[in-house]
């Protein structure tokens, strides 16, 4: 099983300009933690998503290198935290990407036990699959631990299903030797 089997084809791409608040609506309403962001000859640049959103609700001293560890001392109330993204709603989401240092990818080709060290490795939980010529990235997928685990369910369903309906056993009414023949 390689990630090509497991992937999700059908992707919801961000460009480079679209706006943090444009990003965020499309979280929401198609329910995904991270969003592909491809240039406009669809070669992949980066990934915006829920991690990094939340980092910029923090306090801008924790936001900072080196910044405060211990926020337990300072009061945070929602309007301060609407008034943080405000700030950054209209900003393009390239200014916000995962950082490439960060950013893990596999193949199509990627094996499965490969996949999911990358997954448990990585700071999200999708990987972008990626086919790569020369210094262009075509993304063709996004893998994710969900995905991994809806393929893990499916499997053991059909062998459950197997087991109960037991596909070497005989049709009611039919012998062993009519099953051979």
């Amino acid at each position: 099983m390689t990630a090509e089997s497991i992937m999700s084809f059908r992707l919801v791409k961000l460009k480079p300009t679209d706006r943090v608040c444009d990003a965020l609506r499309v979280m929401h309403v198609q329910q995904i933690r991270n969003l592909p962001v491809v240039d406009e000859n669809d070669q992949f640049v980066g990934l915006f998503g829920i991690r990094r959103l939340t980092r910029l609700l923090l306090p801008k001293a924790a936001q900072m290198n080196l910044g405060l560890q211990d926020l337990s001392f300072m009061p945070d109330e929602m309007s301060e935290m609407s008034e943080r993204i405000k700030e950054v709603s209209q900003r393009p989401v390239a200014d916000f990407l995962e950082k490439k240092k960060r950013l893990m990818f596999c193949k199509p080709s990627t094996g499965f036990p490969e996949v999911l060290e990358l997954l448990d490795q990585s700071v999200d939980t999708s990987l972008p699959v990626i086919v790569l010529k020369g210094k262009k990235k075509k993304l063709v997928g996004m893998v994710s631990a969900w995905d991994v685990v809806e393929k893990l369910l499916v499997n053991m369903c059909k062998m459950e299903t197997a087991s109960v309906v037991g596909v070497d056993d005989p049709e009611p009414g039919e012998s062993e030797e009519e099953k051979a023949s």
